[in-house]
């Protein structure tokens, strides 16, 4: 039977594991001593931290503005779509929906884009099914509130993020 033999690291927790006979581990004790001493001198690798500044965070109650990081900022949104979708007023448009669902997957991706299957599904844990879901993409994309980056992956446009603030913030006549 072959020995199977197998190493993991992973800087961002700070963890080495090494698995396999004796033979393997004492044959690369040499590599396994460097990997060690990189995990005791480097600094974890973690995500930045979300911090609030005062300033960003205060709602002026007297024009019903939300805060302005909306427009782009990824800490302002919430963690979960749920609380995001609720922020909408009640009788919006499909196009709007897959419009905020869109800009939420987008804040959440590593490459800041977003899919209609992502967008869609993120309405659908709501509750929300819309017809074809694609149709309301396409809506975006002519009214440029977003982008087509390459096939089946958009970004929400300046234009769209705007759209986006007036939406929640009940600024808009349309």
């Amino acid at each position: 039977m072959e020995n199977k033999a197998k190493i993991r690291i992973n800087l961002n927790l700070r963890e080495f594991e090494i698995e396999g006979s004796e033979a393997f581990i004492n044959s690369h004790s040499a590599k396994i001593e460097s990997f060690l001493e990189i995990l005791k001198t480097a600094p974890p690798i973690t995500p930045e931290p979300k911090t609030h500044h005062k300033e960003k965070d205060v709602v002026d109650t007297k024009t019903a503005k939300a805060p302005s990081a909306h427009k782009g900022n990824s800490d302002s949104i919430p963690e979960t779509f749920g609380e995001y979708y609720h922020e909408m007023p009640k009788k919006s448009k499909d196009a709007d929906k897959i419009l905020l669902a869109g800009h939420f997957v987008q804040s959440k991706s590593v490459d800041n884009l977003f899919s209609t299957r992502e967008a869609s599904n993120a309405l659908l844990e709501q509750g929300v099914k819309l017809s074809n879901s694609s149709v309301f993409v396409g809506q975006n994309e002519r009214a440029k509130h977003i982008i087509k980056i390459s096939k089946g992956k958009f970004r929400v446009s300046k234009t769209g993020l705007e759209h986006i603030e007036e939406l929640l913030t009940g600024q808009t006549d349309k």
